[in-house]
């Protein structure tokens, strides 16, 4: 029974430093992007240089995906607040995959509905070729499917200040949400 109770303590303790090693763990560099040439909806200049971004896609008639993960990105705002991350220390981006239906006026309308009132997510629409370039570099899959959808890929960015790729996270999908905390864990590791 003691060896037991040993075994398990060795086993938890390494768990316990496992995690707090690999928090420190130096991101890979999966990629390099150019800084986004698209409109912010608002029409308000931006700048997300010299701080990490969380670049997600989306389209505001996406019935599942997009919406679960703009809701769990507000929780994802209020953990980074929690851990003592302001606003002005990152940045978040939502891409439209769909310029054509998804006009300034329009997602501004989806932005309200969530009730998104932070100065640091920005919501960028551009010309079909500009998306589409946009989110190559990002290894980005989506096409247009009938009555209006769009199959796309399931990944968010962590992008660093110096536009590396530096992280790749799930969406929200079916049951499985945005896991917060890593995501948080990774903008954490690159406003320092």
């Amino acid at each position: 029974m003691k060896r037991v109770g040993i075994v398990a303590l060795i086993g938890v303790g390494c768990i316990v430093i496992y995690m707090f090693w690999s928090s420190f763990l130096e991101l890979p560099k999966l990629g390099t992007v150019e800084e986004a040439s698209l409109e912010e909806v608002s029409g308000k200049e931006f700048s997300v240089k010299g701080k990490p971004m969380l670049v997600t896609f989306f389209y505001t008639k996406c019935p599942d995906i997009c919406p679960f993960t703009i809701q769990d990105l507000k929780k994802l705002q209020h953990v980074l607040k929690e851990k003592g991350i302001t606003e002005n220390q990152y940045s978040i981006l939502s891409v439209t995959l769909d310029p054509k239906h998804d006009t300034a006026k329009t997602i501004l309308q989806y932005k309200a509905a969530f009730d998104i009132t932070s100065s640091n997510w920005l919501f960028l629409r551009g010309s079909e070729q500009e998306i589409k370039s946009y989110a190559k570099q990002f290894n980005m899959f989506y096409e247009k499917s009938g009555e209006g959808g769009i199959t796309h890929s399931t990944s968010m960015y962590v992008v660093d200040s110096s536009h590396h790729i530096r992280a790749r996270h799930d969406m929200a999908t079916g049951t499985e949400r945005v896991d917060i905390e890593k995501v948080a864990d990774h903008l954490i590791q690159l406003t320092k």
